[in-house]
Protein backbone atom coordinates (compact mmCIF):
# COMPACT_ATOMS: atom_id res chain seq x y z
CA UNK A 1 0.00 0.00 0.00
CA UNK A 2 2.84 2.38 0.78
CA UNK A 3 4.41 1.64 -2.62
CA UNK A 4 1.18 2.61 -4.35
CA UNK A 5 0.96 5.81 -2.32
CA UNK A 6 4.54 6.78 -3.08
CA UNK A 7 4.13 5.96 -6.78
CA UNK A 8 0.91 7.98 -7.08
CA UNK A 9 2.43 10.95 -5.24
CA UNK A 10 5.52 10.91 -7.44
CA UNK A 11 3.28 10.50 -10.50
CA UNK A 12 1.27 13.57 -9.53
CA UNK A 13 4.48 15.60 -9.23
CA UNK A 14 5.65 14.39 -12.66
CA UNK A 15 2.27 15.24 -14.18
CA UNK A 16 2.34 18.68 -12.59
CA UNK A 17 5.79 19.36 -14.01
CA UNK A 18 4.87 18.01 -17.47
CA UNK A 19 1.55 19.83 -17.84
CA UNK A 20 2.07 22.91 -15.64
CA UNK A 21 -1.65 22.72 -14.87
CA UNK A 22 -2.97 21.55 -11.51
CA UNK A 23 -6.48 20.82 -12.80
CA UNK A 24 -5.25 18.60 -15.63
CA UNK A 25 -2.77 16.92 -13.28
CA UNK A 26 -5.50 16.20 -10.75
CA UNK A 27 -7.81 14.77 -13.42
CA UNK A 28 -4.97 12.69 -14.84
CA UNK A 29 -4.01 11.22 -11.46
CA UNK A 30 -7.70 10.49 -10.86
CA UNK A 31 -7.71 8.46 -14.09
CA UNK A 32 -4.59 6.60 -12.99
CA UNK A 33 -6.20 5.91 -9.61
CA UNK A 34 -9.27 4.51 -11.35
CA UNK A 35 -7.09 2.17 -13.44
CA UNK A 36 -5.29 0.93 -10.34
CA UNK A 37 -8.56 0.59 -8.45
CA UNK A 38 -9.99 -1.51 -11.27
CA UNK A 39 -6.95 -3.80 -11.31
CA UNK A 40 -7.03 -4.24 -7.53
CA UNK A 41 -10.78 -4.94 -7.62
CA UNK A 42 -10.25 -7.66 -10.22
CA UNK A 43 -7.52 -9.16 -8.02
CA UNK A 44 -9.88 -9.19 -5.03
CA UNK A 45 -12.75 -10.67 -7.05
CA UNK A 46 -10.47 -13.48 -8.27
CA UNK A 47 -9.40 -14.17 -4.69
CA UNK A 48 -5.71 -13.42 -5.19
CA UNK A 49 -3.62 -12.63 -2.14
CA UNK A 50 -1.49 -9.47 -2.19
CA UNK A 51 2.03 -10.85 -2.15
CA UNK A 52 5.39 -9.43 -3.14
CA UNK A 53 5.02 -10.05 -6.87
CA UNK A 54 1.50 -8.61 -6.93
CA UNK A 55 2.67 -5.50 -5.07
CA UNK A 56 5.52 -4.96 -7.52
CA UNK A 57 3.13 -5.54 -10.44
CA UNK A 58 0.75 -2.88 -9.13
CA UNK A 59 3.57 -0.33 -8.94
CA UNK A 60 4.61 -1.24 -12.52
CA UNK A 61 0.99 -0.84 -13.68
CA UNK A 62 0.97 2.63 -12.09
CA UNK A 63 4.06 3.44 -14.15
CA UNK A 64 2.40 2.31 -17.39
CA UNK A 65 -0.80 4.20 -16.62
CA UNK A 66 1.12 7.36 -15.76
CA UNK A 67 3.27 7.11 -18.89
CA UNK A 68 0.20 7.00 -21.11
CA UNK A 69 -1.54 9.77 -19.15
CA UNK A 70 1.51 12.06 -19.21
CA UNK A 71 1.74 11.78 -22.99
CA UNK A 72 -1.96 12.52 -23.52
CA UNK A 73 -2.03 15.40 -20.99
CA UNK A 74 1.19 16.99 -22.29
CA UNK A 75 -0.02 16.78 -25.90
CA UNK A 76 -3.30 18.41 -24.84
CA UNK A 77 -1.50 21.25 -23.03
CA UNK A 78 1.03 21.88 -25.80
CA UNK A 79 -1.47 21.76 -28.66
CA UNK A 80 -1.39 24.78 -30.97
CA UNK A 81 -5.21 24.91 -31.04
CA UNK A 82 -7.06 27.23 -28.69
CA UNK A 83 -10.42 25.54 -28.15
CA UNK A 84 -10.88 22.39 -26.10
CA UNK A 85 -12.70 20.59 -28.92
CA UNK A 86 -9.87 21.28 -31.36
CA UNK A 87 -7.27 20.17 -28.83
CA UNK A 88 -9.11 16.89 -28.30
CA UNK A 89 -9.18 16.16 -32.03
Amino acid sequence: MSGMGIALTFSFIVLLIATKNIILSTLSILCVTMVIGSVVCIMVLKGWQLGVSESISIVVIIGFAVDYTVHIAADYMHSSHTSRNDKMR
